[in-house]
């Protein structure tokens, strides 16, 4: 490829969204936004970049992200910043700097937007992804946990994606629970250490519940008995896990328990949780969640629990079964024919946008069989046709595009007869 065409075309591990793949996509972030608010979980937009250390404290600096995938750069005053490669950092950094921590509790928000990882790109994974998401800030009650894992479950249905739900508890970072755990499980690691891959032996220090995550075989030879946390929890830990289990058995939600499932960001505790769909292949993981309640504290604020889940779209559009609404908006397609038509046309565009109805018109000058091919092509579902006859009458002819059928009306009653 020649430095020209390089310049001209995306940069690697992103693309560009085009129609008609960029109605569904809206119809589906739309979907997740509205299934979100149903639930009581507000919009809210923070940058897409941060202040470095966001990142470093809260998501971890032993964490792959933070070491390998972020973007990093110095602006014109020498200041650290990054593209944000996931959306709970900074929604609890936006909490904090704006008290809302200090009002009613939890705090229930939802986000769409571009994520920025530079990782290998495959199929569904690109360094430019997008996101939806909902937080709830503010309580550890295991209602919180269960309603975070309804609204994502019932979004996945919605939009088309048959999903499964893996659940595990991760406990709490203290000596009772998940560091009691973790030294069991290096003692377990280093024991075992010359069947790891390489990479792993890596991590038995900096990231030793990530070798669970591991994709190379002799490791997951080892990980296969390895001690599990579920079976070190602390009492108060294991209570809570049980009643988010409980909970969610009672509104219908199944899951199935993944005792070997970590989240990759250091800020995760107790409940953790991912959705899998059987369309993706090996890379089957199309969203996922968990429990952060130490995230507020690596960040410099007071003790503040949360949950939250961030499903991933560029894998849902890729996993989707059934397809949600996602017709262009255009509804009409007024044809022009003849010259004195065309401003006709043009008005009668208008007037039906302004009547809260989708319309377009052609714009190059086309004939009938142009303007009626790109009346096809623009998803409407009518073609309002305009020529002499109506023009010296008053009237339009209204053609379904689905039936071929068609009717002529007074142009005053056009718009009732689309609604209808």
């Amino acid at each position: 490829m020649s430095q020209d065409q390089r310049e001209l075309s995306a940069p690697k591990g992103t693309r560009d969204l085009l129609p008609p793949e960029s109605w569904a996509w809206q119809s589906v972030v739309r979907l997740a936004m509205d299934t979100f608010a149903e639930a009581g979980y507000a919009p809210i937009e923070t940058p897409i970049f941060e202040h470095t250390e966001v990142f470093e404290r809260g998501v971890g600096e032993a964490t792959e992200v933070v070491g390998k995938q972020m973007y990093t750069f110095l602006d014109r005053g020498e200041r650290s910043l990054t593209l944000r490669p996931e959306g709970t950092a900074p929604v609890m950094r936006a909490v904090l700097e704006h008290n809302l921590h200090r009002g009613p509790l939890p705090i229930k928000v939802a986000y769409a937007g571009p994520m920025f990882r530079q990782e290998r790109p495959q199929k569904g994974r690109y360094r430019q992804f997008f996101q939806v998401g909902i937080e709830a800030i503010g309580s550890d009650d295991p209602r919180v946990d269960a309603e975070v894992i309804e609204v994502g479950t019932r979004f996945y249905s919605a939009a088309g994606v048959e999903t499964k739900l893996l659940v595990n508890s991760i406990g709490h970072q203290d000596p009772s629970c998940r560091q009691g755990y973790i030294k069991l499980l290096v003692e377990y690691l280093e024991a075992n250490s010359s069947s790891l891959a390489p990479e792993d032996r890596e991590r038995i220090g900096a990231n030793p519940l990530r070798t669970f995550d591991s994709k190379e075989a002799k490791t997951k030879e080892v990980m296969a008995g390895a001690p599990v946390i579920t079976d070190h929890l602390c009492p108060s830990c294991a209570e809570h896990f049980e009643a988010v289990r409980g909970l969610l058995a009672d509104v219908g939600v199944g899951y199935e328990l993944q005792p070997s499932l970590v989240r990759g960001l250091d800020y995760y505790t107790r409940t953790a949780f991912e959705w899998t769909s059987t369309n993706l292949g090996s890379q089957d993981a199309v969203g996922g969640g968990g429990r952060y309640d130490g995230l507020s504290e690596s960040l410099g604020g007071p003790p503040l629990p949360g949950i939250g889940i961030a499903p991933g779209i560029d894998r849902i559009m890729l996993a989707r079964q059934a397809r949600v609404s996602e017709a262009a908006p255009v509804r009409v397609y007024v044809v022009a024919l003849g010259d004195a038509a065309k401003g006709e046309s043009f008005r009668l565009a208008t007037r039906l946008r302004a009547a809260g109805i989708g319309a377009d018109l052609d714009l190059m000058g086309r004939g009938m069989k142009g303007q009626m091919k790109d009346a096809s092509r623009s998803g409407a579902r009518w073609a309002v046709i305009l020529g002499d006859d109506e023009m010296a009458s008053g009237q339009v002819t209204l053609k379904d595009l689905g039936t071929g059928e068609q009717e002529t009306m007074p142009s005053d009653q056009l718009e009732a007869r689309v609604r209808s």
